[in-house]
């Protein structure tokens, strides 16, 4: 049996390790919380290395983001201090750290595999298998051995105030480790005479620091997963993994490779102390691997949503009577899951021989929310913004939001319409965006000295089809219109201007959004436009290796769409938007780790180059105003070469940075910020 403890959990997959290479196989598995996602990987036949792989790929944290309140898909990266969401209550204030969508579709398509092999039925497993959860209502064990396997670990790792409560029927389920964090009892109830146990829990000292209130919530939060030990036997084997000092939702890979050895090292050591280990290695390994159905029978969905089986049906290519392919349902039902419509989606397979008939249980997201965000630069002043969004908008029946931002250079109103409907493809949907902007651009002389700045204004539409290529890549295809108003470049005359024509957006994001690109075209009758950025983080170690690139190209572009060098990053040493151009090359390397608790020290490496190449200048006037003119951005000796050195930490304001530039112009500037400037 494997008990919970959150990451720590991860250790749980070095003990299957050791009694993998010992021929030791269980015929039954319980598991509680972290305990419940690992057994159920276990129970369907893998090993500890390919479950290794697997919870590298899925880890709960993908849908943590450090404290801060998650928004809705249409308003991009805005992330707000709080929302108020509608649900079958009234509104209510949403807080939770974690979207609830960003932990249920990975789990899903982590569990479609040994979901189709119970088929509603646990015991149908190659290990037959328990699922411990906990009942809302009196803290009662609550034990799961059928209906959908994803549904049922989803209820045993719902940790209060992390996860929202998992309804099964009509029990209302949290976290198993709140009743059973060690199984024991209820594996004994199942009929086990023998138990291997996996113990991941961490020990309470003795000492706490009563000035911190969160030692002490965190100490009450530890006294709700502690309950008496059961008794364990001679026969018994009680593995447990020395995991004390380990954070809860820590997954980085050094802390998942420390833990995996630890697990390792104290699976190797009571196997070798167990008097029972001859008879227990009888069982031996699974001699094949189980095969998933691989035809459909039959889709049932429920009559109150007949819409979203439709959409669920044709996205996931669910044809009654064809076969299909287990890795490419895997693709589908991830891409359907991150399309922001539905908080759950449980596909409640049921059947026998080769064959599956899915039951999909649908529940969709509040219809109406709202939210607010605040971020803070100390050379661009404060940035409030509020959103909000109806899924099914009365007349239109489509989703629409509506975005309004309040800032000191720029200010902004957003528009968004967005048709879920396949239009006879699976992932194809049609949007429109129309936004209102005004914006003061700001502007420096050679020095570095801030000038007046120029007056930017602009009204944008654009009709694009969305569409998913893949699990993680998205396509935008479409047209836009505009016309603005701006100062020219060449004499500083104020004059209106429109364009129209195609622009094409493609993005790739990695689902923990540690690996991101994105790839924006234009090209209109007045100016065109490309534009790619990435970005990428690695662990090594304890230290958090990121880096970022930014390349444009333009010509004729509209002043407010030139390209800034850093972007809103900025670059070491020179002041946000001091250059400026239609060409732009920037790279930046940062390397940081831990120095107290979340806060990490930084040391973030720049070079690059903006310049006006494909637009005619006044030679005077680019060089009072500080403007960069040249034929290309690889002329030798012409990138600039920064570096920046301070403190990064998350909070539920955002990341909050302070750091000092320098760069090779001999320019210095201290950058600090609160939130996440978009």
């Amino acid at each position: 049996m494997l008990s919970g403890g959150g990451t720590k959990g991860m250790a749980h997959v070095g003990v299957i390790q050791m009694l993998d290479s010992a021929g030791v196989r269980p015929d039954l598995i319980v598991g509680t919380s972290i305990g419940a996602i690992v057994g159920a990987l276990y129970a369907s036949g893998l090993d500890g290395s390919t479950i290794d792989s697997l919870m590298r790929a899925f880890t709960i944290a993908q849908g943590t983001t450090a404290g801060r309140v998650r928004g809705p898909v249409a308003w991009g990266v805005r992330f707000p201090l709080v929302t108020w969401e509608e649900g079958a209550g009234g509104f209510s204030v949403e807080s939770s750290a974690l979207r609830q969508t960003d932990a249920n579709g990975p789990l899903n398509v982590a569990l479609l595999r040994a979901n189709l092999l119970a088929r509603g039925d646990f015991n149908r497993l190659p290990i037959p298998l328990r699922v411990v959860a906990t009942d809302l209502r009196d803290r009662n064990v609550v034990v799961l051995d059928h209906g959908d396997l994803a549904q049922a670990v989803r209820a045993s790792i719902a940790i209060p105030l992390v996860f929202a409560p998992e309804r099964i029927g009509d029990q209302v389920l949290i976290d198993g480790g709140l009743s059973a964090n060690i199984p024991v009892g209820v594996a004994r109830h199942a009929g086990a005479t023998r138990v291997i146990v996996s113990d991941v829990t961490t020990r309470l000292v003795d000492t706490l620091n009563l000035e911190s209130s969160l030692a002490v919530a965190d100490r009450v939060l530890s006294w709700l997963f502690q309950q008496p030990a059961d008794v364990v036997g001679r026969e018994d084997l009680f593995i447990r993994v020395p995991v004390d000092g380990f954070g809860s939702l820590d997954f980085a890979p050094a802390t998942i490779d420390s833990l995996l050895r630890l697990g390792r090292a104290a699976g190797r050591r009571m196997l070798a102390q167990w008097p029972c280990r001859s008879v227990a290695q009888q069982t031996g390994p699974l001699s094949s691997a189980p095969k998933t159905p691989s035809v459909i029978a039959e889709i049932r969905g429920e009559a109150g949503d007949s819409d979203g089986t439709r959409l669920l049906v044709q996205a996931l290519r669910l044809e009654p009577g064809q076969p299909f392919d287990l890795h490419l349902l895997e693709q589908r039902l991830s891409s359907f899951a991150r399309r922001d419509l539905f908080r759950e989606i449980w596909l409640r397979p049921t059947g026998t021989g080769d064959s599956v008939t899915f039951y999909p249980l649908l529940r969709r997201l509040p219809q109406r929310i709202a939210g607010i965000g605040l971020a803070y630069d100390q050379e661009l002043g404060g940035r409030a913004w509020v959103g909000m969004l109806d899924r099914r908008a009365p007349i239109i029946k489509a989703e629409a939001s509506g975005i309004l931002t309040l800032g000191r250079f720029n200010s902004s109103i957003d528009i968004g319409v967005r048709r879920q409907s396949l239009l006879g493809h699976p992932t194809l949907s049609p949007a429109f965006h129309l936004t209102l902007a005004g914006e003061r651009l700001r502007q420096f002389d050679t020095t570095g000295t801030e000038l007046d700045s120029d007056v930017f204004r602009e009204l944008a539409a654009r009709a694009v089809l969305e569409r998913d290529l893949a699990p993680s890549l998205h396509l935008m295809v479409g047209g836009e219109a505009r016309t603005w108003h701006e100062l020219t470049l060449d004499g500083r005359v104020p004059r209106n201007r429109q364009a129209i024509g195609p622009t094409l957006l493609l993005e790739q994001s990695a689902a923990a959004k540690d690996h991101f690109a994105r790839l924006e075209l234009a090209w209109t009758t007045a100016y065109w436009r490309a534009f790619l950025t990435t970005r990428w983080s690695a662990s090594i170690g304890s230290f958090l290796l990121e880096h970022r690139l930014r390349i444009g190209a333009g010509a004729t572009l509209p002043t407010g769409q030139t390209f800034v060098l850093g972007g809103e990053e900025g670059f070491p040493g020179f002041h946000l938007g001091e250059h400026r151009g239609d060409r732009e090359a920037s790279t930046s390397l940062a390397l940081s780790r831990p120095v107290l608790g979340q806060v990490r020290f930084k040391l973030t490496g720049a070079a690059g180059r903006a310049i006006f190449a494909g637009s005619p200048l006044d030679s005077a006037l680019a060089i009072t105003r500080g403007i960069q003119v040249g034929r290309g951005l690889l002329e030798r000796g012409a990138w600039q070469v920064g570096l920046w050195a301070g403190l990064e930490s998350p909070t539920p304001l955002g990341p909050v940075r302070v750091e000092y530039g320098w760069n090779r112009a001999g320019r210095g500037a201290l950058l600090f910020r609160i939130g996440t400037w978009f």
